[in-house]
């Protein structure tokens, strides 16, 4: 995370979060030893401890996917944010000559050929279109030959990096403030999820409440 350049308060989060996870994981293992001595308790209310268990399976179910898809939404934006940041850039226009639509085996890409400033350039349809064309004719038919697409032009980067279509937040600015949103969401998510998490397991103990007074007087006899 260093290498990445991530701020301190993300990998203290980050920290933190494979901390508790670690020592969970340790406490649920001794409390698995200490309970595998006696005989398996069933539990007294069994709709509620049906319920408090789907419950415990969909927030550890959310905290996988905010930590995960979080992770990877913060990870791309952080990377175009410190792509894009510093980089000397104009507003100027593109002027489409070709599009292009190519179907992959899993996702499709739309790109464009055109003039800025007088050079060939390249930049892709994707920020432009909304929604997306569905065909190759559809596209043709949204953006034809001539059509001028306000942009950024970075004339330090190479490829379609050099292109972006213009919007009112420069992409630095604004790709640092979806990092920093995706951040906010996903840790938003995690102790939401991880709170869920502490009172359903407190809830479930309760479906046990009984039987484990029982088999204490039992080990005091």
């Amino acid at each position: 995370m260093l290498l990445f350049r991530f701020p301190k308060w993300m990998i203290a989060a980050f920290a933190g979060m494979i901390l508790v996870g670690t020592l969970t994981s340790s406490l649920v293992k001794s409390q698995t030893t200490t309970t595998a001595r006696w005989p398996q308790p069933v539990p007294t209310r069994p709709l509620l401890f049906r319920a408090v268990s789907i419950g415990m399976a969909l927030s550890f179910l959310g905290c996988v996917c905010f930590g995960l898809f979080g992770f990877v939404i913060f990870m791309n934006s952080w990377n175009d944010w410190h792509r894009y940041e510093g980089q000397p850039y104009h507003v100027t226009t593109f002027q489409v000559t070709r599009v292009y639509y190519q179907k992959h085996s899993k996702s499709i890409d739309m790109y464009a050929s055109g003039m800025v400033d007088g050079q060939r350039e390249w930049m892709g349809l994707y920020p432009y279109l909304h929604p997306r064309p569905r065909t190759e004719a559809e596209l043709d038919e949204r953006v034809p030959i001539g059509t001028s697409i306000p942009i950024y032009l970075f004339p330090e980067l190479k490829g379609r990096l050099r292109v972006r279509v213009y919007a009112d937040t420069p992409p630095a600015e604004a790709y640092h403030r979806d990092a920093i949103t995706a951040a906010n969401y996903g840790l938003m998510g995690l102790a939401i999820c991880g709170a869920l998490l502490f009172v359903l397991n407190r809830a479930r103990r309760l479906c046990f409440a009984e039987v484990a007074m029982e088999f204490s007087q039992a080990a005091g006899r």
